[in-house]
């Protein structure tokens, strides 16, 4: 079980660091002038990747607080 709540620690860092590279991606594209239709559609892209990576980062976070709660159950039985 601690292992697995470790493994989601460390996915959450992965999300974490997603979002970062998003972040830079969108800047540069700021600064590079593309054409307003071809900036559109990264900004749209990028706005679904956020949504799909917000949705994982909460999922993750959903499953680590349901071991949890399984953690203590199990501890509390014994």
């Amino acid at each position: 079980m601690e292992r697995i709540i470790a493994n989601l620690d460390k996915v959450k860092l992965k999300l974490d660091e997603a979002f970062f590279y998003l972040d830079e991606i969108e800047e540069l594209i700021q600064e590079e002038g593309y054409e307003e239709e071809e900036a559109s559609r990264v900004s749209q892209a990028g706005e679904r990747l956020i949504t799909e990576l917000s949705g994982l980062s909460a999922k993750v976070v959903e499953l680590k607080d349901i071991l949890a709660a399984l953690s203590q159950q199990e501890e509390g039985a014994s």
